[in-house]
């Protein structure tokens, strides 16, 4: 619990991700745009990073429009041809950003999220995996964004709204998170393509 207090804290006080100005990418089902690239906060107290977005995605239930997406990576960060481990289990800085096309609630966040996580961790990790869904504790706004970001030696920190939620260290369940688009079992085979840029 002390792990987890003390990583809301340090999101608390750092900033929150900011796009740099300059071109855009364009979510094509959906029209959203994205920033090409984005800066980061570093953990430790270094000079901020800069991600560039390798794709857009959207995320739909049935025939409706959850939210458009895009991922990025650190700018220089070594990246394979079939890129999806390294999505999952590079330890260099990530970020999505899900920008919600209508409303959804905190219950549905919430078991979308630990689905997500159980189909990578069946069993095991109960304490970080409640820890890591707990943190949707109010429904997601039409518009509003969710942002995921993973640093080294900081974790995986959530924000909403502009509002840090807080986080979790444990690397199995951060890899498990980051599994939910890019795993064998995504939530979607076209979402993870599109955030790949493949």
């Amino acid at each position: 619990m002390r792990m987890i207090a003390a990583l809301a804290l340090a999101v608390l006080l750092a900033p929150a991700v900011l796009a740099l100005p300059g071109e855009v990418i364009v979510e094509k089902d959906s029209g959203e745009e994205f920033p090409a690239s984005i800066t980061m906060n570093d953990p430790q107290g270094a000079e901020p990073v800069q991600l560039r977005a390798t794709g857009t995605g959207l995320r739909k239930k049935a025939w409706f429009k959850v939210y458009a997406a895009c991922f990025y990576v650190r700018k220089d960060a070594e990246i394979a041809a079939d890129p999806y481990a390294d999505f999952i289990d590079g330890d260099f800085e990530k970020v999505i950003v899900m920008r919600f096309l209508r409303d959804v609630g905190a219950d549905k966040i919430e078991g979308a999220f630990r689905e997500g996580i159980r189909k990578t961790l069946p069993e095991g990790h109960d304490e970080a995996v409640d820890a890591f869904v707990g943190l949707f504790t109010s429904p997601v706004q039409k518009g509003q964004e969710l942002i995921l970001r993973y640093a080294p030696g900081g974790g995986l920190s959530a924000e909403q709204g502009g509002k840090p939620l807080g986080g979790v260290e444990d690397p199995d369940v951060i890899a498990a998170v980051w599994a939910t688009w890019f795993g064998d079992d995504p939530i979607s085979k076209d979402l993870k393509q599109g955030l790949a840029g493949l």
